[in-house]
């Protein structure tokens, strides 16, 4: 399952959002160190009170000020907002300082108790080293565009190519467009998809760490297994069974790569970032075709668990040096 939804600034300060059709909103809150967005609270509050999803953004300054000044800045002016919207860095300015972007993002999750997440654009996504920002778990919100023609009502035709990118094995967020159209509102939109349902949007809104269980989870699979299926699910805490029991998907879909796991709940493996959810029984085997890297993995040991030699993985997926692979890379198998 995945979401729908907008992100908004004082561009759209004439927006009634109770006209439009959206899961969630997500509002520009801040910038720099001497702005505030000053349609970000009666839009926070409206969607609140729609029962949207919901998050707010600081648009980052970096080459100007301090990632401490302006962590602080965001913080003090949207102390009432953590804990009901996702908080996210808006990475536009100074993009190659990746060591400013994690130490905000650092700062504000010391802070708040609450890890934010980071928005950026495909190509900046590629272009530098993001390792240490995707490792320490801050979720990605990528933006990528077919072109600048009106997309209507999220029309999935006209979204074009999803992004491909490296260090994150995968994204939490897609913005497919800025010139995105919806029924109630005359100018343009960006429009996102979420990849997850209600539940996955509530933890990256969630303060704290989670309660312990005392009986550890153990996933029987792996991001980046490519898995056949018998049934597929609709959310993640779906009741296992066909309806009227359950909310199995249509039935021809049947095989998919695991993008995340959500432990605990019933169905935890979500497919093709967010084509739908499944749980151990519903999966028939791994099938061996393709593997996504994972943070971490070298070559020869992907090899070994495929029962294959790095040098046959290396000529199968054309790499010119075989050290050189990068989580969320597509490697074939066979």
């Amino acid at each position: 399952m995945s979401l729908l939804g907008i992100d908004i600034s004082s561009w759209q300060d004439k927006l009634d959002l109770s006209r439009i059709n959206c899961d969630f909103v997500i509002v520009k809150a801040t910038e720099g160190v001497g702005y505030i967005n000053p349609c970000c609270d009666l839009h926070f509050q409206k969607a609140n009170d729609l029962n949207k999803k919901v998050g707010f953004y600081h648009f980052a300054r970096n080459s100007m000020y301090s990632a401490e000044i302006e962590a602080d800045y965001f913080i003090n002016h949207t102390k009432g907002y953590f804990g009901k919207g996702i908080p996210i860095l808006d990475w536009e300015d100074a993009v190659e300082d990746v060591g400013w972007a994690l130490k905000w993002l650092q700062i504000v999750e010391s802070k708040m108790n609450v890890k934010p997440m980071i928005y950026m654009s495909e190509s900046v996504v590629n272009a530098y080293d993001w390792t240490d920002v995707a490792k320490a778990g801050y979720g990605l919100w990528v933006a990528k565009y077919k072109g600048y023609d009106p997309v209507y009502n999220y029309d999935s035709a006209n979204r074009g190519a999803e992004p491909a990118i490296c260090h994150w094995p995968f994204y939490a967020m897609w913005q497919f467009t800025s010139c995105g159209r919806l029924d109630g509102y005359e100018g343009n939109l960006d429009c996102n998809i979420f990849y997850g349902d209600g539940l996955a949007w509530d933890q990256y809104v969630k303060v704290g760490q989670p309660s312990v269980d005392p009986t550890p989870f153990y996933s029987k699979y792996k991001i980046g297994d490519y898995v056949t299926f018998g049934s597929c699910y609709a959310s993640s805490t779906s009741k296992i069974g066909w309806p009227p029991m359950g909310e199995a998907l249509v039935p021809d879909i049947k095989e998919g790569i695991i993008t995340a796991i959500y432990e605990g709940t019933n169905n935890p493996y979500l497919i093709n970032n967010g084509m739908c959810f499944i749980n151990d029984g519903d999966i028939h085997e791994i099938k061996e075709e393709f593997y996504i890297v994972q943070s971490g993995d070298v070559l020869s040991e992907i090899a070994m668990r495929f029962n294959t030699t790095y040098q046959d993985l290396a000529k199968l997926n054309q790499l010119e040096n075989p050290d050189l692979i990068y989580p969320g890379q597509k490697l074939k198998i066979q």
